[in-house]
């Protein structure tokens, strides 16, 4: 006879850490709402696997009553634990994670930032196009500076392409040139014609080539 939930919920508490790391793995695969204690005390467990598991447990249900914890659960000092429940968190699509999150786009490790620009997707809120934007011309490592990318684009809006603009006429670097004038296509931002326009001209050619590719993009 396999497991019941009463089961996995039992096993949350066994002297295995290994035990208590799947039996949240299990809970996880659940929806019903006896879980969400366990699985919220689980979150102090003194085993970071078991508290990455049981933060990836309550991402997948929604209730309100998960925020609270996850959101103390951004302080702790595993990045993975941060990651995940950062991750947790975005699933949950509750807007009082909003700061917490944002605060965790200066997080030292990569996961982690990583993660609060996935969540902010789920999060939309034109008080994160800036901090978005720094990432996308600044940030040291390739894959939080793609998903600040794919970010602005899903969060779009009128903020979103004057912080691109404001930035765009700064003349950063070519690399994030062309991914601004990228990001500016794909949101079909007509106010942006005039300064890729004279960006057709610039003397970097893959600059000039992705503002000439976008000039088409926005005329069609």
């Amino acid at each position: 006879m396999p497991p019941t939930i009463e089961d996995f919920i039992a096993m949350l508490t066994d002297p295995d850490p290994d035990v208590r790391r799947n039996a949240a793995w299990s809970l996880g695969r659940q929806r019903d709402i006896r879980i969400i204690q366990p699985l919220i005390k689980a979150l102090d467990d003194e085993d970071t696997t078991v508290r990455v598991r049981a933060a990836e447990a309550l991402g997948n249900i929604r209730d309100p009553e998960i925020v609270p914890p996850l959101i103390r659960l951004l302080g702790d000092d595993d990045n993975k634990v941060r990651a995940q429940a950062t991750a947790s968190l975005g699933n949950q699509g509750d807007f009082r994670a909003f700061e917490a999150v944002l605060e965790l786009l200066k997080d030292g490790d990569p996961s982690v930032r990583t993660a609060a620009v996935e969540a902010l997707t789920h999060l939309p809120d034109n008080r994160a196009v800036m901090p978005l934007v720094n990432l996308l011309t600044g940030d040291p490592d390739p894959d939080v500076r793609y998903v600040a990318g794919k970010t602005l684009t899903q969060i779009g809006g009128e903020a979103t392409i004057d912080a691109l603009l404001l930035v765009l006429r700064s003349e950063p670097e070519p690399a994030d040139s062309m991914r601004i004038i990228e990001i500016l296509a794909a949101l079909r931002a007509s106010k942006a014609v005039e300064p890729l326009g004279e960006l057709a001209n610039h003397d970097d050619e893959g600059v000039k080539a992705t503002a000439e590719w976008a000039l088409k993009q926005l005329s069609t």
